[in-house]
């Protein structure tokens, strides 16, 4: 595995386990509103966590379709996709706290 490709993995999951601890924080303090309707229906149907990882899995798919289309090698689009869903899950995070903090809502 490459280094970029490393690096994407470790934010992919840092970002994925900061997501649904600061969700699972907001929904305990009430402040939780998903901010996606494709969040909040995976979300309703399965559950949070299990709605959460299905959301990241299509936004994978989201990201990486481009780049592969675009002619991207599948390390590439690998690393494009993890670094993607992980910054976008740290973001996520982010406005979690800063509903729990409510400086958001």
């Amino acid at each position: 595995m490459s280094g970029r490709l490393a690096a994407a993995v470790a934010l992919l999951l840092v970002g994925t386990v900061a997501d649904v601890w600061s969700t699972y924080l907001a929904i305990s303090t009430g402040e939780f509103v998903e901010g996606s309707p494709v969040g909040r229906t995976f979300i309703t149907w399965l559950g949070p966590l299990r709605g959460m990882l299905v959301t990241k899995a299509l936004g994978m798919v989201v990201i990486g379709i481009p780049v592969a289309v675009a002619g991207g090698s599948r390390r590439l689009v690998a690393t494009v996709m993890c670094a993607g869903v992980g910054a976008i899950s740290l973001l996520a995070a982010g406005r979690n706290l800063l509903l729990v903090a409510g400086h958001l809502g």
